[in-house]
C-alpha cells in the first residue's frame, strides 16, 4: 500500500516561468520540477500551500510505495494563478528552496506556449 507525501527534487532542475497574460491583468506562474523519487513512485503532483501568506509556495507531492530499492526519475509540471513575484517557494521532502521566477510578457505568450508544446511533446 502506498502513502502520500513529499518527494524530493533536483533544486538544479526547477524552473518557474510567470506568464503575462495581458496589460495591468494578472498572469499566471508556470512551474517545473523534476528529481528522483524512491521505487516505487507515481502520481505526481504540484500543490499551492493554501496556508502560505508570502507569495506562492507549491509542495511536490507524489504516492510512495511499496518500497523498492533505487530511485525512478520523474518530471512534474503545474500552473497557478496570481499576481507576480520575483521569487517562490518550492517544498520538497529534501527542503524549501527558493527560486527565482523568469517573466514571458504579453507579446509574446504565443511563442513560449507553442515552444513548451514541441518540448512537451518530445518527452
Amino acid at each position: 500500500m502506498g502513502f502520500y507525501g513529499k518527494e524530493p527534487v533536483t533544486q538544479s532542475e526547477c524552473k518557474v516561468v510567470y506568464v503575462w497574460t495581458g496589460l495591468g491583468t494578472p498572469g499566471f506562474f508556470s512551474v517545473y520540477v523534476q528529481g528522483e523519487a524512491q521505487n516505487y513512485s507515481y502520481g505526481f503532483d504540484l500543490v499551492r500551500d493554501p496556508h502560505f501568506v508570502g507569495g506562492l509556495k507549491v509542495d511536490v507531492m507524489g504516492w510512495t510505495g511499496p518500497l523498492g530499492e533505487g530511485t525512478t526519475p520523474y518530471k512534474v509540471h503545474g500552473t497557478f494563478q496570481g499576481a507576480f513575484q520575483e521569487e517562490i517557494i518550492i517544498s520538497a521532502s529534501n527542503g524549501n528552496f527558493t527560486v527565482k521566477v523568469e517573466e514571458i510578457p504579453h507579446d509574446e505568450v504565443e511563442n513560449y506556449i507553442k515552444s513548451k508544446s514541441l518540448e512537451e511533446a518530445s518527452y
